[in-house]
């Protein structure tokens, strides 16, 4: 088990158990830890949906007035929910806890700190980290990982990876091998061969062209794999990029009968084997700073076991990462960049709709890339109350989350996790977005591109999802060669893409602020971490900006001022 996702363990989860005070918080704990339920889904829990067959319980799991999932009640659990109802007065068709969903969060970090008292690594234990200890507890007691998203709510199972063991090849071995030492397949060993093979290549690649050419041909030279090509996403299609040991004709083919196919396997983050008229072929997500951003492709002589599955899963994340390195790099050390203007009134695009709704304007003040094809943004509201802005975005279909950070009376500074905008198609694309502001249905974005940029592309992908879109300006500029560009550099290949995002989302939500604009719990509960992994990686990122200003600087002489 990966001990950076489950930070209770089993003994933590004691030690936090004998922190709770009363009934009702022992309780809370042991939904979260013990049945998966999420604050909001505890909100809605009564005796009456409760049922049972033969010896086991089961509750049926409620989202607003409708079942969402039936979970697994252990009867310890059940025993004390009527125990509870009991001293309670509450009736079968009553919520036991009569709370909101943030009161229950709240709960839950006040145990957690005097637990710390006596154990300060439970210090920041959110309900987030309960449910994680539930999903821990399955795993380890062998039920399979379906049937643990089945239980606990997760959508697919690439919510769990962080709680499986990556596979290398040690545990491959181990697992092909079992108790008998049995010599490894020679197929496992070709295939952990040449996903080895690959990586190194990778690490020297100066180019995404170069890198998923590299990984094609390395891969139909192969003995055992017919062909490989590589596709990237664009917006609801599949663009071929490079091949190996197969028409480009054919390939085309492929990327016209297998959507549905290449599509399910991005979504889901999971490799996807096909069959078709030349053998079975497998379909590996491309996966880029959490987001699947294309599909590799591989044919092979015979069926792909889950084993080999793992591995080419992991070899699509280390493409992923080497493309998404390369682009940053890129970008850096451009000495051309390409500004792009755009005007945007379509209602589709929230910070459209919202200003128009509102009749108030907005201004972007920061924008973090996260996992899951999103975006954090912190957006200034002005002219419009935080209520009702809140309520807006909380109807929008493309705004996963938002919260307050601060209130300024005619106006707000927000946090909105938003998975559907013309900046993210964008960024997707290449682009750093510079600035968005939008007043009364008119929104105005700027952003730059390396100079050899496909603008085509970028253009054409922000205009195809939302055709109230234009391109206002265009033009060529050169970066100026200012000193902070080499200390960017350097903190740009030494902090890794998660230290990043949080250390961007930290300052933009006013977290070094005196007072501060949000806390680490909030922070970690936007970027969907638990707060010890979020103050950990705060941390790193922390001492790796420090050490680039102060260790690595050369030594200047003092100026009058230092005087």
């Amino acid at each position: 088990m990966a001990e950076r996702t489950d930070v209770l363990g089993a003994r933590g989860y004691e030690q936090l158990r004998r922190a709770a005070e009363t009934h009702r918080e022992d309780l809370v704990l042991r939904f979260g830890a013990e049945v998966g339920l999420r604050p909001a889904e505890m909100t809605r829990v009564r005796l009456a949906d409760v049922t049972s067959t033969e010896d086991h319980f089961f509750l049926r799991v409620r989202d607003a007035d409708s079942v969402d999932r039936e979970a697994y009640l252990p009867a310890g659990v059940e025993h004390d929910m009527r125990k509870f109802a009991s001293a309670a007065d509450r009736d079968a068709d009553e919520p036991l806890l009569s709370v909101s969903a943030r009161r229950l969060q709240m709960l839950v970090s006040e145990v957690a700190d005097r637990a710390a008292e006596a154990t300060p690594r439970l210090e920041g234990v959110s309900s987030r980290d309960l449910r994680w200890r539930f999903a821990a507890t399955m795993l380890s007691e062998g039920v399979p990982p379906h049937v643990v998203c089945a239980l606990g709510g997760w959508d697919r199972l690439a919510r769990l990876e962080p709680l499986l063991d990556d596979p290398n090849r040690e545990t491959v071995v181990r697992a092909i091998e079992g108790a008998e030492d049995v010599p490894t397949p020679a197929r496992l060993r070709r295939t952990i061969s040449v996903a080895a093979d690959v990586g190194e290549s990778l690490a020297v690649a100066a180019t995404g062209e170069e890198i998923e050419q590299t990984v094609c041909d390395r891969l139909a030279a192969t003995e055992g794999f017919r062909f490989a090509w590589v596709s990237e996403r664009t917006g609801d299609g599949l663009t071929p990029q490079a091949t190996a040991g197969i028409d480009e004709s054919r390939v085309a083919d492929h990327v016209q009968t297998q959507r549905d196919a290449a599509t399910a396997a991005m979504d889901s983050h999971e490799v996807r084997v096909v069959e078709g008229d030349e053998g079975p072929m497998a379909l590996v997500p491309i996966v880029r700073d959490d987001a699947a951003a294309g599909v590799l492709a591989i044919g092979t002589t015979v069926h792909v076991v889950d084993a080999e599955q793992d591995l080419l899963a992991a070899l699509g994340a280390q493409v992923g990462a080497a493309l998404a390195a390369v682009e940053r790099k890129r970008l850096l050390l451009a000495d051309t960049v390409t500004e792009l203007a755009f005007e945007c009134t379509d209602d589709e695009a929230f910070t459209v709709a919202l200003t128009r709704a509102l009749d108030c304007s907005l201004e972007l003040s920061g924008v973090v890339p996260v996992g899951g094809r999103s975006l954090l943004y912190y957006l200034v509201v002005d002219g419009a109350p935080a209520g009702p802005a809140l309520s807006y975005a909380a109807e929008d279909d493309d705004i996963a989350d938002a919260r307050l950070i601060e209130d300024y009376g005619d106006g707000a500074l927000l946090e909105v996790v938003v998975t559907a905008a013309p900046t993210l198609e964008l960024v997707e694309n290449g682009a750093r977005v510079r600035s968005l502001e939008a007043e009364n249905g008119t929104a105005a974005i700027e952003v730059e591109l390396p100079g050899d940029s496909d603008l085509r592309e970028v253009v054409d992908g922000v205009v195809d999802t939302y055709p109230e879109t234009s391109l206002t300006a265009k033009r060529e500029a050169e970066r100026p060669a200012e000193t902070d560009t080499g200390f960017r550099e350097r903190l740009s290949d030494r902090l890794s893409e998660r230290q990043s995002t949080v250390l961007a989302a930290a300052y933009h939500s006013g977290y070094f602020e005196w007072p501060r604009g949000t806390t680490a719990e909030e922070l970690a509960e936007s970027l969907d971490v638990s707060a010890p992994t979020f103050h950990n990686h705060l941390r790193k990122a922390q001492q790796k900006v420090l050490t680039a200003f102060f260790a690595d600087r050369p030594t200047e002489p003092p100026t009058a001022l230092d005087e």
